[in-house]
């Protein structure tokens, strides 16, 4: 069989295949619908996902760890201190606040009056540590405990609560978006099985004809396949149309809640490499479920004689 033999079979299966769609308008708007609606969340979680790790980013910078030390401190004691905290690999940045330099900052800030009144600086010196971005909020539970530790350091303040729990929250979305990948998936499959062992039911006496004429299977197979195949790519597109109008509807909301934060959120679309990667899971998944259909069903026949 010569190439040009076997792309003109196949490009003929395929406009077979579409055809075969086109004469059931209802039944396939239908199947299409619930294919679409079956991928649309998981892929609009994915989405969601994608765009918040922007937030996320900026949230694992943010958190910074104050570290006070006692007022009897001395300066040696200050040495010690940055010197250990700069050989901690754990730590991307550094900053040293003497108590001078605090003392300087407060007057500027409050009456002269009040300031006079101190017997002596009260304030104690401070360093500012930023933990590399890469920190998850575990890792920074230990390099607080780790700084609490260090001599002459009365206390250190950091506020990562929230950062763990929206932490916490991304993981589970996460959970759930693979979860429902799955499963979501695995419908996807059975469906496409079903309805391609509808048509091969449907087309019984003509699939039976075709064998008593002597087409091999892979003749016989080659239309359903290219039938499950049509049937994915509508039905991915449709469920990207349906992300996007979602995408559209939802962001106004989230960026209103989001907003007296300071938050900001990177929404974005599918990449085009992203939209060829769905594409070709889908296909792949539809093509599947048609194979075992016709495996289980279509060669099951036997021609009649």
């Amino acid at each position: 069989m010569s190439i040009i033999h076997y792309v003109s079979l196949h490009v003929e299966s395929a406009r077979t295949a579409l055809k075969q769609l086109m004469r059931q308008p209802v039944g396939t708007i239908l199947t299409l619908l619930m294919l679409a609606v079956a991928m649309t969340l998981p892929l609009f979680m994915y989405l969601g996902i994608q765009s918040g790790q922007s937030v996320l980013g900026k949230l694992n910078e943010s958190p910074q760890i104050t570290i006070y030390m006692e007022t009897a401190a001395a300066q040696s004691d200050s040495e010690t201190v940055r010197s250990l905290l700069t050989r901690d690999k754990r730590l991307d940045n550094i900053r040293f606040i003497s108590k001078e330099d605090g003392l300087e900052e407060l007057q500027s800030n409050l009456d002269q009056n009040l300031i006079s009144m101190l017997d002596g600086n009260p304030l104690p010196d401070v360093f500012i540590v930023t933990p590399d971005p890469a920190t998850t909020p575990d890792q920074m539970q230990a390099i607080y405990r780790d700084i609490t530790k260090l001599p002459m350091v009365e206390s250190a303040n950091m506020d990562t609560e929230w950062v763990q729990t929206l932490y916490q929250i991304n993981e589970f979305i996460r959970k759930i978006l693979w979860f429902l990948s799955l499963t979501l998936g695995m419908a996807f499959v059975l469906v496409a099985h079903n309805t391609i062992r509808l048509q091969i039911l449907s087309r019984k006496e003509e699939i039976e004809i075709t064998k008593l004429l002597g087409a091999p299977a892979s003749f016989i197979r080659r239309p359903f396949l290219y039938q499950a195949m049509w049937q994915s790519i509508l039905s991915a597109t449709v469920s990207l149309g349906l992300c996007g109008w979602l995408l559209s509807a939802v962001r106004p909301l989230v960026d209103a809640i989001f907003k007296p934060y300071g938050l900001n959120i990177g929404w974005r679309f599918f990449y085009p490499e992203e939209i060829v990667l769905v594409f070709g899971f889908v296909i792949s998944l539809g093509v599947f479920g048609a194979w075992l259909a016709t495996t289980q069903h279509l060669l099951g026949f036997k021609a009649k004689k």
